[in-house]
């Protein structure tokens, strides 16, 4: 049967013979004769169809020309979240209603009768999240010019997105990356010259201890602009990586070690997930350390009436964030008020923070080490559910994607 009509309009024998002609392995060019042989033809280019939609990795959808769906094919079903048999016989608009532009382009399309090309919209799955897409919409038309059907072409756009937001972040880090540089050195010397006068003035017999108050505000000061300073080095990327072979669920482990006296009567547990054969990966431990305890405490602390911080490590063969190689991936997971779509924009801009007396450096510096780890970070939030940060790096010599 085909997709486009039903078994009533495929009398036509002539013309069934010529298409499994025509099709790519179809051995002799024999026209079939009995009835027997016409049935297996059909159900061998039906099959030779559906292996075809199968097999392709963008999303397909077929509409009649009524815009009702007929077909989906599986990668437009992982796409949309929609099963073939939930959409199959409903209308376009019905399951893709506004503000998703697909349903009036299927209509633009017919009333043009032309196809239209790299249409960029969003597709809302079926949980509700948006996702990009570039479509095709074509028209299906048989010998006689009369309409057959649509057919929509989905692609995946959000990945290419990602990638091209974080490659302009990386960008705009690394521009920053070299003014914090100059910036700091700069500042750090006058910072030391100011706390050692500080501590020559208490020093002094004839100083007041009146005024003693003063200079501790000055050193107190002084010291917080000097982890400042700090924090502006290590996002420059001052300090070259260490690189050895290094256990992703160790590192982790030793992050929720340091925050134990943190979680102490905060009424949030841990759940750990670890991946136990997860292979090694090739980083700096110290600075990979650094990363999750941001992480893990950011998760803490979004917690603020306690809750459950997930912890998860699992392995991906093949990862388009690290160049298509094999990835080690880090998840951390809090059940905290989640992070609002205009500020996650921000999330790892420097010195942008949410917190009372933070300096906004220190996802920033996060997102620094992981990338001159060849990895990248990500997050997905929705306000009232909580947060997940994931961290991919990729793994030690393992160009493959193979485990070692």
């Amino acid at each position: 049967m085909s997709v486009f009509a039903p078994p009533e309009r495929r009398a036509d024998t002539t013309r069934l013979a010529a298409a499994d002609r025509r099709t790519p392995g179809r051995g002799s060019a024999r026209p079939p004769g009995t009835k027997a042989e016409l049935a297996a033809a059909l159900d061998e280019l039906q099959a030779y169809h559906e292996d075809l939609l199968s097999s392709l990795q963008d999303g397909v959808i077929i509409l009649d020309p009524d815009g009702r769906i007929v077909s989906m094919n599986p990668a437009a079903e992982e796409l949309t979240g929609f099963s073939r048999s939930h959409a199959a016989g409903r209308p376009l608009g019905e399951v893709f209603p506004p503000p998703s532009p697909l349903a009036p382009l299927a209509a633009k399309t017919v009333a043009m009768g032309r196809s239209h090309a790299d249409f960029d919209a969003y597709v809302v799955r079926s949980d509700g999240t948006r996702v990009a897409v570039s479509t095709v919409v074509s028209l299906v038309n048989d010998p006689t010019g009369r309409n057959r059907g649509i057919v929509l072409v989905l692609r995946d756009a959000s990945r290419v997105r990602d990638m091209e937001e974080q490659v302009r972040r990386s960008d705009r880090l690394a521009a920053l990356g070299v003014l914090a540089a100059g910036v700091a050195h700069e500042v750090r010397n006058p910072l030391v010259g100011i706390r050692a006068a500080a501590q020559l003035m208490e020093r002094e017999p004839a100083f007041p201890p009146s005024l003693r108050e003063f200079t501790g505000i000055i050193i107190r000061q002084v010291d917080r602009l000097n982890r400042i300073v700090g924090e502006l080095l290590s996002f420059a990327g001052q300090q070259p990586l260490q690189r050895r072979s290094c256990n992703i669920n160790q590192i982790l482990e030793e992050a929720l070690h340091l925050l134990e006296s943190t979680l102490e009567g905060s009424r949030i547990g841990v759940v750990r997930r670890y991946d136990p054969e997860i292979p090694a990966l090739a980083g700096d431990p110290d600075r990979l350390l650094q990363v999750f305890l941001n992480l893990t405490r950011n998760g803490v602390e979004a917690m603020t009436s306690g809750g459950e911080l997930t912890v998860r490590t699992r392995f991906e063969r093949v990862a388009p964030q690290c160049g298509g190689r094999a990835a080690a991936v880090a998840e951390v997971t809090d059940r905290g008020s989640g992070v609002p779509p205009e500020v996650q924009r921000h999330l790892f801009n420097p010195f942008f923070t949410t917190k009372d007396g933070g300096t906004g450096l220190g996802l920033p510096i996060s997102v620094r080490i992981v990338e001159e780890h060849g990895g990248t970070i990500e997050v997905v939030s929705r306000v009232g559910e909580g947060s997940t940060f994931r961290v991919l790096l990729p793994l030690a010599g393992d160009e493959e994607g193979a485990r070692t």
